[in-house]
Parts: structure tokens; sequence; C-alpha cells
């Protein structure tokens, strides 16, 4: 783990190796927490979800995402993670965003466009009620 200072700590291993996943953080209380979703692991296409709080030991496995899914976009808003769009196990590109509160993972819209191994940012929100 990093911050702007540099290195802070080495994190545990995750139960399940992967790439091109979509990851993310929010807080519980006080606490942070990070999520890993979906991605490859050699040719196999994930669904599952980890997280870790900052401080525990280990990773745990939490609700799946709805679908295999590799390369989405990844933004933390509002405490929330979003993944969107991305590829399915069939390699077909999808255009649903998906939302992780903590407990499980809901669509919650549509991009316009399919599209995958592409790039999401958070903008300033406060006047802007396309993203509310």
């Amino acid at each position: 783990r990093y911050n702007l200072q540099g290195h802070v700590e080495n994190l545990p291993e995750m139960i399940q190796g992967r790439s091109h996943h979509g990851c993310g953080s929010f807080h519980s209380g006080n606490t942070m927490v990070l999520v890993v979703a979906g991605g490859r692991y050699g040719s196999n296409t994930l669904s599952s979800t980890e997280q870790l709080t900052i401080g525990a030991a280990a990773w745990t496995t939490v609700k799946p995402l709805p679908r295999t899914l590799w390369y989405p976009a990844s933004v933390t808003m509002n405490n929330r993670i979003y993944l969107l769009g991305g590829l399915d196990g069939g390699n077909a590109a999808r255009a649903e965003i998906l939302e992780f509160a903590g407990v499980d993972w809901k669509e919650v819209g549509q991009l316009q466009k399919a599209r995958w191994a592409h790039a999401a940012t958070v903008i300033n929100t406060d006047n802007l009620g396309v993203c509310n």
C-alpha cells in the first residue's frame, strides 16, 4: 500500500491472484476497506470479489459480481465503488455500471457505449445532477 509519501506497508496475499480487475476503497466507520473484483487468472475470467480491512491479516471473499468481468474501469465516489463496462467471460464488451456499497453489487446505470480497457475519473459532482 502506498500514499503520497511512498510505501506504507505490504498487504497480505489475495485469496485469488488476478489481473485486469476493478478495484477501489470505501470507509466502514473510521476504517478503510480495499476491494478487488473480477479480472482474469490465466485464461479464466472471474466474478469473485475480495475485500481487505486495513490492519486485518487476510482478505475475505464477499458477494461476487453478477457475472464474470475483466477490464472494467473503476472509481470510488461517495463511499461507493463503481465498475464501468469491461468484458464478460465471452469477451463481449459490457455497458453496465455496477455499484458496491459494502454488501453486494447492483447495476445502477448504463454507459452510452459498451467499453473495455478504458479509464474513468471522478469529477466534482457538487454542480452536476447527472452524477448524483
